[in-house]
């Protein structure tokens, strides 16, 4: 009434507004239009994304394989059947088309601390993206967007370099959620600002200068798995494809190629070095 400028009075005991009889009319108007206007304000809140109902075993059976092949191969060996064959080398997969390294580093670990962290943080992690698109979805964008990371950090890099390592993968996850939540609806600091905070937070403790010591690990192949996640994120939410959670011979099939993917791609690598 105040914003229209007709003078009223709010007589609050019985809940009724006040107006003159000539200004009547024009104050009902008033409050049909303000109904009207905001019929659906607030908006109602969205209810929180239900967990997929999964087992724990795909993560640990991915994180039982880490540790398996880190008892295997023991720590960094420039040496090391192992490490020739699957660390990251940019030299060997720009110049000699050994591209199956861009998969198989992501096993490979340069010490204990390297791999403990990862175990932690990664399986906390991937985890909970299991338990939000299915496991075999989570599994399989993981590689795929972390073989992404992988080539993009060798390709945007001048200088030749070496790395091994999970946290690639780790870090897509962090850009999977984001670029999820990119396309939820809400508002941008929720949604999409907090999360990056989150990841760059985490970038800042594991990505600078080398995991457990170790100078095999470097800053871009995480910065560039959380973009590339962050991609993937989108591409998942815009197909829809974050939403067959609850498909579990989808999921068991998407786990199985994430693993044969792996197993495939270091069949190629100890084909050259063996």
């Amino acid at each position: 009434m105040s914003a229209a400028g007709i003078e009223h009075q709010v007589e609050r005991r019985h809940g009724a507004i006040l107006v003159r009889r000539e200004r009547s009319a024009l104050a009902l108007a008033e409050l049909r239009a303000y109904r009207e206007e905001n019929r659906d304000w607030p908006p109602p809140e969205q209810p929180a994304p239900p967990f997929v109902r999964t087992s724990t075993w795909p993560t640990l059976l991915m994180l039982g394989g880490l540790i398996f092949i880190h008892a295997v191969t023991g720590p960094w060996q420039a040496g090391g059947l192992w490490f020739r064959a699957g660390a990251v080398s940019s030299q060997a997969i720009l110049e000699q088309g050994e591209w199956s390294r861009l998969v198989t580093a992501l096993t490979l670990h340069a010490d204990q601390g390297h791999l403990v962290g990862n175990c932690l943080i990664g399986g906390a992690m991937v985890q909970l993206l299991c338990r939000t698109v299915g496991f075999g979805t989570a599994w399989l964008t993981l590689v795929l967007t972390a073989l992404c990371g992988n080539l993009l950090n060798i390709v945007l890099r001048a200088e030749p370099h070496y790395s091994v390592g999970f946290s690639t993968a780790v870090f897509a996850a962090i850009g999977i959620f984001c670029g999820r939540q990119l396309l939820g609806g809400g508002s941008l600091l929720r949604q999409l600002i907090l999360p990056l905070g989150a990841g760059a937070g985490l970038l800042a403790m594991l990505g600078t200068g080398g995991e457990g010591g170790a100078e095999q690990t470097d800053l871009g192949a995480h910065l560039f798995g959380l973009f590339c996640g962050l991609a993937g994120g989108l591409v998942l939410r815009t197909a829809g494809w974050d939403q067959q959670g609850e498909r579990s011979r989808l999921q068991a099939a998407l786990f199985a190629a994430a693993l044969l993917l792996i197993a495939f791609c270091w069949l190629l690598a100890f084909r050259k070095y063996l």
